[in-house]
């Protein structure tokens, strides 16, 4: 039988936060690596927030810190926050497709721009204590455009490559470009890992089966959903959704949101409805829309209760 592929927990901004990656690393099995949503700079400091959420990372050798930055003197700053918090391996965002990013040339919108590219590769290059990768998209506007950057990505020191197969004009909608992806696979000479649509276990099979050569699957929207597809795809589909494990979660990190809040319920209440956004397999519509209706985070627990006992 062929050996599992090493999955990996995407950082989606806004969802993936320490509370989220700590307890889910308690809570559940199958994940080999955490990213950070990523670490910015702004007015020459890193955010409050980003350094927060690299305090209170517990599983450090897990964890992958990543960073967006257009300039040599941005990585200069968040690659040296990532050594003096400790950590081993920093991630470069190349496929942030949001605008308020692409615009100043960050995530997807350096990639017109092989220059600025070359830029930060060469500045991360001079921290050889870290260990660095790239996620990268096809492009901006244009899916050619990750053709013209890998020479310089084949020269940098990367251990691996992480690509979604689409530009950031799609956002996470419209289709994969697998036809792309693996004429962008072959000329890329560091390993690769496939990140894009994973929402079941059939799904990494047939990226896993058309990619046997991929050192890894990085899923985000799909584990969101169902925290148990790492752990079902680990153990050939025989784990399945477990209710009382899923409660159990869904109650810890309210718990972990109320203390983060200083016990707001009402914070802690509307950061757990965004999770919804992205609700497990099988839950019908009129469940999703009780559950954001919810008044209070007991309400919120008891109509989630409903919902997964109705699966």
């Amino acid at each position: 039988m062929k050996p599992h592929t090493e999955i990996y927990f995407a950082p989606l901004q806004g969802f993936t936060d320490y509370v989220y990656r700590n307890l889910y690393a308690e809570t559940f099995d199958g994940v080999e690596k955490f990213f950070t949503p990523f670490l910015r700079v702004e007015g020459g400091e890193v955010r409050r927030k980003d350094v927060a959420d690299l305090d209170n990372t517990a599983a450090h050798s897990v964890t992958v810190p990543q960073i967006i930055a257009s300039c040599s003197e941005d990585v200069d700053i968040l690659a040296q926050l990532v050594i003096d918090k400790g950590f081993e391996h920093c991630d470069i965002n190349f496929g942030c497709p949001f605008p308020q990013q692409t615009h100043k040339m960050r995530g997807a919108g350096i990639l017109p721009h092989p220059d600025r590219v070359e830029e930060v590769l060469k500045a991360a290059a001079k921290y050889p204590e870290l260990k660095f990768s790239v996620k990268m998209r096809l492009g901006n506007s244009d899916k050619t455009e990750c053709l013209a950057i890998v020479d310089i990505l084949n020269d940098a020191p990367l251990s691996f490559v992480t690509i979604h197969p689409r530009i950031s004009k799609q956002m996470y909608s419209g289709t994969i470009d697998m036809a792309m992806f693996q004429e962008l696979t072959a000329k890329i000479n560091h390993p690769i890992v496939y990140n894009g649509d994973i929402n079941t276990v059939d799904d990494i099979n047939r990226i896993t089966s058309q990619f046997p050569n991929i050192k890894a699957v990085m899923i985000g929207r799909g584990l969101l959903a169902n925290p148990f597809l790492a752990q079902d795809y680990q153990r050939d589909g025989n784990c399945g959704f477990d209710v009382k494990v899923y409660m159990k979660f869904i109650s810890n990190l309210s718990y972990g949101y109320l203390m983060q809040y200083d016990n707001s319920e009402y914070m802690a209440l509307d950061k757990m409805k965004t999770f919804w956004a992205y609700p497990p397999p099988g839950v019908s519509k009129k469940h999703v829309k009780e559950i954001q209706k919810s008044r209070s985070l007991t309400e919120f627990i008891t109509n989630v209760a409903i919902a997964v006992n109705n699966l």
